[in-house]
């Protein structure tokens, strides 16, 4: 078995099937699909029996999808393990490009690759990731280039199926990044994580996803791959992404105004707990690892500063807690002046704030 795909879903029957026909139409058929059901409530199991034994199917308690994840990959069989969530799409050859580059280059246990956007109003960008990272991209500083240590040309290196290159030409000037990206990782979201494979034996080391992050789960065990190994990157699009009003993403209510809080802490302490959890590293990279934890408390901070409560004690708990964060931004070396004095300010007076910086900015 080369491959173990592993697609968790939550209530998802509608748009399951599209994502389990994407992986039987690829270009190899040596992987197995393992569908990880995290106790939806709706018809799911009854649309997964059409698929008998194309799939395996394990139904569990929900847990989350760090946790549906980590059932699929105990399960796996395959020498290499891929994830897909269930509302998205697999590109016909993606685990063949992503297996020929493993076999390939044996010092490599992770290849992510560039991956699409759409939604059904007709959206395409078909190269996604620089738009989906942008605060990483947008600069210009950052690069594949600066993030890998080398690279090859993918026509003479092998990667690229022959038959690909000829009904994809414009594919056939991607290039396959190589190196260790550990520091980048820790200072920029460059990782699309749903395009990645890797080695099922680094399981042992890395160890599994970690289920009390409801949030960048993903990214934190990423950076556990990163930290130990060699990574990769496909400058080529194996993945798509679907666009869709159940994403968090796309809501905008009070009550999803207190998930984005939720994000942005989960994401700084992901970041916190690698960047402590070397003091030699820390000591050597402080500069650096300083001003991005300074960002990151900011960007917790702002969201609770934009969260206006209805009572008179929540109108007051959020400015305080993210004059919190505020104060490890000048803790970290960059204080937020601008942002310390607006959070003494009532509601109105912060969004004519938020409002200026936005204009500032554009």
């Amino acid at each position: 078995m080369k491959v173990s795909v592993i697609i968790p879903t939550y209530n998802r029957g509608e748009l399951l099937g599209q994502a389990i026909d994407s992986v039987l139409r690829q270009s190899i058929d040596c992987h197995e699909i393992i569908v990880v059901d995290d106790g939806s409530i709706d018809d799911t199991p009854e649309r997964i029996k059409s698929y008998g034994e194309k799939i395996r199917y394990f139904r569990t308690r929900n847990g989350g999808p760090a946790h549906a994840r980590n059932v699929g990959m105990r399960m796996a069989r395959g020498k290499y393990i891929a994830f897909l969530d269930s509302d998205d799409l697999y590109y016909p050859y993606k685990l063949e490009v992503q297996t020929r580059l493993l076999d390939l280059y044996p010092s490599v246990a992770m290849v992510y690759t560039e991956f699409s956007g759409f939604d059904e109003e007709g959206y395409w960008e078909k190269d996604h990731l620089r738009t989906y990272h942008k605060s990483a991209y947008r600069s210009g500083n950052v690069t594949y280039g600066s993030i890998f240590s080398e690279s090859v040309d993918l026509l003479r290196s092998g990667i690229l199926p022959e038959s690909l290159s000829g009904s994809e030409p414009d594919l056939r000037q991607r290039r396959a990044y190589f190196g260790n990206i550990f520091d980048a990782c820790l200072l920029n979201t460059i990782v699309f994580t749903n395009s990645m494979m890797f080695r099922r034996d680094i399981l042992p080391k890395v160890g599994w996803q970690n289920e009390s992050f409801p949030f960048f789960e993903e990214m934190e065990f990423v950076l556990r791959i990163c930290r130990q190994h060699n990574v990769a990157f496909l400058d080529i699009p194996t993945y798509k992404l679907r666009y869709h009003p159940g994403q968090i993403s796309s809501t905008a209510t009070r009550k999803e105004s207190m998930v984005a809080i939720k994000i942005q802490q989960y994401l700084l302490r992901a970041v916190k707990k690698h960047a402590f959890m070397d003091p030699n590293y820390y000591e050597s990279h402080r500069a650096t690892i300083d001003r991005q934890l300074a960002r990151l408390h900011r960007a917790v901070a702002v969201p609770l500063l934009s969260h206006e409560g209805k009572s008179a004690h929540t109108r007051k708990y959020f400015p305080n807690r993210a004059r919190r964060y505020l104060a490890k931004c000048r803790q970290y070396g960059h204080p937020e002046y601008f942002l310390w004095a607006v959070s003494y300010g009532p509601p109105v007076i912060r969004r004519i704030a938020f409002a200026a910086m936005s204009i500032w900015k554009k």
